[in-house]
């Protein structure tokens, strides 16, 4: 029976290590590898933050960011170094679950032949809404006290963010996980109401890196896509007044929940 008992034990400690390594590593490719895609993930981050930086030097300042007095910026910690890097981590395995998705799943189109209105735009369209329906109330939940204290809060010591894709991703990593599987579920979402094309994830990516960056940046940028209005002022208004404006890329989901709050230079 101790015998018995010992390998049923141990079968399901292997059974349990191999799920986890499936988490960590959806691909299976050796350790190198893997680590060569986090390097591949920082570099390629690293390149649209420079893009951005370069065109944001063309783009007017925030009126915050125009007065006499200049703002004052906290540095960088220990922590906040610590968490950038188990969040680039983190990126790289959701990049490769995502990417996982798109070359396995039966749901995802792939030729060239089967992009259409649908699938592509549409499709992009539902993931940037439905990612924000899906965060803004998790956002706001993380600015209820308990779980501010512990786990937003480290978000929120820059009132000024200014360093784009560094202060976009420096958060806790359990916010950070947070994110990434609702950001999944939207893709979900898109795919189950109009279907998917392959090319809808990458472009995705790239939306929300660079409007992550603009939206921690001094620049004030602001677009109106089809009804998404894009604006700098909106989050900084955020990192400004934490209980107000907690969408990513629209406001709508504010103006629902009555969390909107327009641009104020004086706000307190």
């Amino acid at each position: 029976f101790g015998s018995s008992a010992w390998s049923s034990s141990f079968d399901r400690s292997l059974g349990a290590m191999e799920a986890l390594s499936h988490i960590l590593n959806p691909w299976q490719v050796p350790l190198p590898l893997w680590c060569a895609a986090v390097v591949a993930k920082e570099l390629a981050l690293q390149g649209m933050d420079g893009a951005v930086s370069f065109f944001g030097r063309y783009i007017e300042p925030l009126p915050s960011r125009k007065g006499p007095k200049p703002i004052q910026h906290r540095p960088m910690d220990h922590k906040d170094f610590l968490y950038l890097a188990i969040n680039a981590v983190i990126e790289t395995v959701f990049v490769g679950h995502l990417l996982h998705y798109v070359w396995f799943s039966p749901k995802i189109e792939r030729s060239l032949g089967s992009l259409g209105f649908l699938n592509g735009a549409i499709s992009l369209y539902f993931v940037v809404i439905f990612n924000d329906m899906l965060y803004a109330p998790m956002h706001r939940l993380l600015h209820t006290p308990m779980l501010y204290k512990w786990i937003h809060k480290h978000h929120h010591r820059v009132m000024y963010p200014h360093r784009g894709n560094v202060d976009a991703r420096n958060e806790h990593p359990v916010e950070q996980i947070m994110a990434m599987g609702l950001w999944y579920s939207a893709v979900q979402l898109a795919t189950t109401c109009v279907g998917m094309h392959a090319i809808v994830i990458p472009l995705h990516i790239m939306i929300m890196v660079v409007c992550a960056c603009f939206n921690h940046t001094g620049c004030d940028l602001s677009f109106n896509c089809f009804g998404i209005g894009f604006s700098v002022r909106a989050h900084e208004m955020h990192h400004r007044k934490p209980n107000k404006n907690f969408g990513q890329l629209c406001m709508w989901f504010d103006k629902l929940m009555g969390t909107y709050t327009p641009y104020a230079l004086d706000a307190k």
